[in-house]
């Protein structure tokens, strides 16, 4: 409280030009009392104020009824609330413009690959049922850096290797096809992308590590994917190339739960359905959703990373998630047509079979209706896995044949260490200006 004595004296103090400090160090010497130099300050406001104000002006206290002043309480309370919330909304309106602009500037300006022909002179054999090719391309850590050394001679890892494995894989993919042309016409393919095509920054290791960063990531791996798809684009009628995101591409520390295509993935996809976009026949399904479907020979496929099963990768954690993915998209059927949101992707309500990527090894596991199918990973096993004592798969990736009638008759597994020492590879070399 400050004293009725020293408040003429703090008024002359400060019109002579002292700061609130030295009055509130002042009224200590002087009274042996410590106030705050705000409180000070706040006192003197106050009362220069009511010296300024005409009389008719001076607030006179009324007695105001409690449920008045609970009311004019909650009123200002919402009206503080609504202005939160708008300017909420207005950033996420902000951001969400932001993220469109920059996937229809890729699409637009993006430079394309020329059109290349489709062979008809595709081999025919002894049988007249065509089947359809599965050849997903899972969990590629574009820029990671596995060392040597340090994995024990078991694996090594770059963007050089990634680039021969994939060369590999496109030229063995190419091979196996034209043996099954021998007993079945193949004219499709499907190449689902499974996601953590990049290796992102989500832990401090990776992003010290790592041979690139994101967006060299993404870019130098679009380009190289890009023309894979060119390499086989002239041997099928039609490629098809659904995908969904993983979770080594996320741009937060934590993983997301909302906006979670917003993924160095998501924009590796964008780019190279860009690439790719005079090939009438190449399409792409790139949802904002975790979950993607397609179909093949009347089955639909569920497409998903499988970052979010938990249970360390357990035939029995996946079969139990895959029961519960069921239930979760049974719920559209209850849905009637006219309650169904307009613009939602073609996501199905059921599934025969499952493809996932994440835990980096091949397997397969009876559904019934089925089979749920881990795709491999073209890094193969590293640092982590070796220091957690995790088995470590060679890099590898799965190929499936598919019939109309019997669904999945045949897979294949391409080995791609086989081709860490080859000179084959693609072109590696952005110009220093990507779009003219």
């Amino acid at each position: 409280m400050i004293p009725e004595e020293a408040k003429s004296e703090i008024r002359k103090r400060k019109e002579a030009g002292a700061t609130w400090t030295g009055i509130a160090q002042w009224i200590a010497d002087e009274y042996g009392i410590d106030i705050h130099r705000t409180t000070i300050q706040r006192w003197h406001d106050k009362e220069v104020y009511l010296d300024f104000q005409e009389p008719d002006d001076i607030i006179v206290e009324t007695d105001i009824p409690a449920e008045r002043i609970k009311l004019d309480k909650k009123v200002a309370t919402h009206k503080a609330e609504a202005t939160f919330y708008k300017k909420l909304y207005e950033q996420a309106i902000k951001d969400s413009a932001k993220k469109e602009i920059i996937v229809d500037a890729i699409k637009n300006n993006a430079p394309a690959f020329p059109s290349v022909k489709i062979s008809h002179t595709f081999k025919r054999g002894k049988g007249t049922t065509p089947q359809v090719v599965v050849a997903p391309l899972s969990d590629l850590h574009v820029g990671d850096n596995v060392n040597l050394e340090q994995m024990a001679g078991l694996n090594q890892y770059d963007i050089d290797i990634f680039n021969k494995r994939l060369y590999g894989w496109t030229t063995q993919l190419l091979n196996l096809v034209e043996l099954r042309r021998n007993v079945a016409p193949i004219d499709e393919l499907i190449i689902p992308m499974l996601g953590d095509m990049v290796s992102g920054d989500i832990h401090e290791e990776l992003a010290r590590t790592n041979i690139d960063n994101c967006m060299g990531q993404m870019i130098r791996g679009a380009n190289l994917i890009s023309q894979a798809l060119m390499l086989l684009a002239p041997h099928f009628k039609k490629i098809t190339i659904p995908c969904v995101v993983g979770n080594h591409g996320r741009m937060t520390r934590k993983p997301p739960m909302k906006d979670k295509y917003m993924d160095w993935d998501y924009m590796l996809y964008q780019w190279v359905a860009a690439y790719m976009r005079n090939q009438k026949h190449v399409t792409f399904s790139i949802p904002k959703t975790f979950l993607n479907s397609f179909e093949v020979c009347k089955r639909q496929i569920l497409i998903m990373h499988g970052d979010s099963i938990s249970g360390a990768g357990s035939n029995m954690a996946i079969t139990r998630a895959v029961t519960g993915l069921r239930a979760f998209l049974q719920f559209r059927q209850t849905l009637e047509d006219d309650m169904a949101p307009a613009g939602i992707s073609d996501l199905t309500s059921q599934f025969d079979s499952v493809m996932m990527g994440h835990f980096h090894r091949i397997d397969e596991i009876d559904i019934g209706t089925g089979a749920i199918h881990i795709c491999g990973t073209m890094k193969g096993g590293d640092e982590f896995a070796a220091q957690k004592l995790h088995a470590i798969t060679k890099p590898k990736q799965l190929v499936t044949y598919w019939h109309p009638k019997y669904g999945n008759v045949g897979k294949e597994v391409i080995y791609l260490n086989r081709y860490d020492n080859s000179e084959k590879k693609f072109q590696d070399n952005l110009n220093e200006v990507w779009i003219k």
